[in-house]
């Protein structure tokens, strides 16, 4: 046969070797499930049950328990993966980083005195062993695969909480059989409680902003001869949309900070462009009223409100005006609810980056014509 054959044979032969070697099912064996039950004197003790609560909750940040079995003839065999080398699977997903911490070590029963050489051999290939192990539920996105599961996770749920299974395995492998099931929650009601207490501050603060300061409001000189105080000017789009992707960007930090525990959480690049279009548009805007107040080509209006103030301008609506603000609104809006679904903030693509660039520009190249 030609060499070609027998270097097909063998990468076909070591595929199918290590696809084996990353099976579990054939050395492990769920046994039970770990809970934790009330106790006399209002302690708490770990309980291996075969059927778990059906309010048994877990989420990011808890612990998942686990009782296997096996035999050393097993774990001695070539290819054998660790007890340690388990990951945990939540409705069917994989979740690197999750490596159980073993907290009972293998038992045996002991042999009768005077036991054989022979039989000693035996036993020690032959007898179940069992580990108790406890997965820490931690989000590793550090690669596409973790990544990938905590999405599926997080955006099927489509509330805060759902019965999903739970299984362990492999990290590139199938889990093992089960019928135990969790409701893996997404946020526990201490975290509910302190994130509306955030948002409720940060919003009545940017609200505060809004109505008692000049901050998002125009800055040129008022006709002459009269008089409009600062905090009666009408609102700038610039410096409104510019402050609201601050606000959003910070409360989303915050709000994942909060329910993971993940103070270095990931924030995309296309989260950085938005900011550096909006601060870009915004410092655009300043630079052409700057220009238009020097030659007096315009003067500050008296507000009509939030929405008319943004969206019109000398005579009625403004197109470029409405595109712009109706864009940031919708990229907000998709900001928001991936957020909240993933816990991670959204990635916008090339192609949306390039239509809120697109939006921004117009909006900046229109507002030299406008008297506002």
């Amino acid at each position: 046969m030609s060499k070609e054959f027998f270097f097909l044979a063998f990468l076909i032969a070591g595929a199918s070797l290590m696809a084996a070697g990353q099976r579990v099912d054939g050395i492990y064996h769920i046994s039970c499930m770990v809970q934790m039950t009330d106790a006399a004197g209002g302690q708490k003790t770990a309980e291996c049950t075969t059927h778990p609560r059906d309010t048994n909750e877990i989420g990011i940040g808890g612990v998942v328990g686990f009782e296997v079995t096996t035999t050393q003839q097993l774990m001695d065999e070539e290819g054998a993966p660790e007890v340690t080398d388990l990951i945990l699977f939540v409705d069917g997903q994989a979740l690197p980083g999750t490596h159980p911490v073993v907290e009972s070590v293998p038992s045996r029963q002991p042999l009768d005195p005077g036991a054989s050489n022979s039989e000693e051999d035996n036993q020690n290939s032959d007898a179940v062993v069992t580990y108790r192990l406890s997965f820490p539920i931690r989000r590793d996105l550090s690669t596409d695969k973790g990544r990938d599961s905590w999405k599926q996770i997080l955006a099927g749920m489509g509330k805060n909480s759902k019965l999903m299974p739970v299984s362990v395995g492999l990290l590139n492998g199938p889990p093992l059989p089960s019928t135990y099931k969790a409701t893996f929650v997404r946020m526990g009601s201490g975290n509910v409680v302190v994130l509306l207490l955030v948002a409720l501050a940060m919003g009545l603060g940017f609200l505060a902003i809004a109505a008692w300061t000049g901050a998002l409001r125009d800055k040129e000189p008022p006709p002459e001869g009269q008089q409009i105080p600062a905090t009666q000017r009408s609102y700038s789009l610039s410096r409104t949309q510019v402050a609201l992707w601050t606000l959003l960007v910070v409360y989303a930090y915050l709000f994942i900070w909060i329910v993971t525990g993940e103070y270095k959480t990931d924030i995309p690049g296309s989260v950085l462009v938005i900011l550096g279009i909006s601060a870009g548009t915004f410092a655009t805007a300043v630079a052409v009223d700057k220009n238009k107040e020097e030659t007096k080509a315009t003067t500050v209006s008296p507000t009509e409100g939030v929405f008319t103030d943004l969206a019109s301008i000398e005579g009625g609506a403004g197109l470029h005006r409405v595109q712009f603000l109706l864009w940031s609104v919708v990229l907000m809006i998709v900001f928001c609810v991936t957020t909240y679904e993933t816990l991670a903030m959204p990635d916008f693509s090339t192609g949306l980056l390039g239509l809120m660039g697109i939006s921004s520009a117009a909006y900046a190249g229109l507002k030299i014509p406008e008297n506002k």
